[in-house]
């Protein structure tokens, strides 16, 4: 049988990219750069969770709300549905049924009191609506949790993790920051049902290794300098050749930095206020995760209490970075989903 043909373009479609793509070889074509892949992924992970703590202030309220959007796309793609962007956004409100605060407790692990209490405050705000039980999003509601600058992100790093994969003749080309915008905005609540598929249990993860979210975030920004320096180091010593996902982060750990990083900056780039700022690094230097150094400057320790954990999630976190972009890359190139 010959291979099938796109009939917007008149191309030939290798066979291989008629069916799913191997997710072990993407993953594997990751750690194959693993320390620019880091880079671009710490990167875009630090834009958009300071987008949403400038915008919501609270991560728990944050995360319920993407659980609770979740479970609405998750019920146009059971009806083999889905809406564009701007069709989603025309909506007047959506309504999610069948609320129970005790499966949202277990799935979030967040105490069933607060999830009452945080969606006690989203209704006090106006963001949403209770009746009986169901949740009734409003128009603002809807426009409050936007995406814009997201999509925008998103799409940069999609773009970026298809230039490292155009090289093998089972992807094929790679995908413009433009052209992965444009198939997101079209074919929106299917991929970003996805991405908070991918998204909600990372911030768990890292909710229940750092008790919260603004202590994952104020140590993010710490390593984030680490990582920087680190990657500065790769080019002077050869014994960055030996780095690989399970000792990925005991490296970046170890690595010698010149300068570290201050609570000001911190607070300034996260947008946590300064003293929670200082809250959260006391937290961080209790537990032996971060150091001070001679210019009050915070870096990463070698070793802590919770370092395994850190390095076993490090790994846990790509290989489901990786089942996306597989994910993404099935839609936008094996799927009846064409721009």
């Amino acid at each position: 049988m010959s291979d099938p043909i796109d009939i917007k373009t008149k191309k030939i479609i290798p066979k291989a990219q008629a069916e799913s793509f191997d997710r072990s070889l993407v993953l594997e074509n990751l750690y194959d750069n693993l320390l620019s892949h880091y880079d671009t992924w710490g990167s875009f992970q630090q834009s958009w969770t300071n987008k949403a703590y400038k915008t919501f202030k609270d991560f728990d309220k944050y995360i319920l709300m993407m659980y609770l959007v979740r479970n609405y796309w998750q019920g146009l793609a059971d009806k083999f549905t889905y809406l564009s962007k701007d069709e989603f956004y025309d909506l007047e409100n959506i309504v999610i049924d069948k609320i129970n605060l005790i499966n949202i407790s277990n799935e979030l692990n967040i105490p069933k009191e607060t999830i009452r209490r945080k969606v006690n405050e989203l209704q006090e705000s106006g963001i949403l609506a209770r009746e009986g039980k169901s949740i009734i999003f409003n128009k603002r509601g809807m426009n409050y949790q936007k995406p814009d600058s997201t999509i925008d992100l998103l799409s940069t790093f999609i773009s970026k993790k298809s230039n490292l994969l155009q090289g093998n003749t089972w992807f094929g080309a790679s995908f413009s920051k433009e052209e992965v915008k444009n198939f997101i905005n079209k074919y929106f609540t299917i991929i970003w049902l996805r991405f908070f598929k991918l998204q909600i249990p990372f911030l768990i993860r890292h909710r229940n290794t750092f008790q919260d979210l603004e202590t994952w975030i104020v140590w993010g920004n710490i390593a984030l300098n680490q990582q920087a320096q680190m990657n500065k180091a790769r080019d002077k010593d050869l014994l960055f050749e030996n780095v690989n996902r399970d000792n990925y982060y005991s490296n970046m750990a170890h690595t010698k930095v010149a300068r570290g990083i201050n609570a000001s900056s911190i607070a300034d780039i996260s947008q946590i206020p300064r003293a929670t700022v200082i809250r959260k690094l006391k937290w961080l230097m209790k537990n032996d995760i971060i150091k001070k150094n001679k210019n009050l400057e915070y870096q990463l320790k070698p070793s802590g209490k919770i370092h395994s954990l850190i390095s076993k999630n490090t790994v846990i976190n790509q290989e489901a970075v990786s089942d996306f972009l597989t994910d993404v890359f099935d839609y936008m190139k094996n799927s009846n989903f064409k721009l």
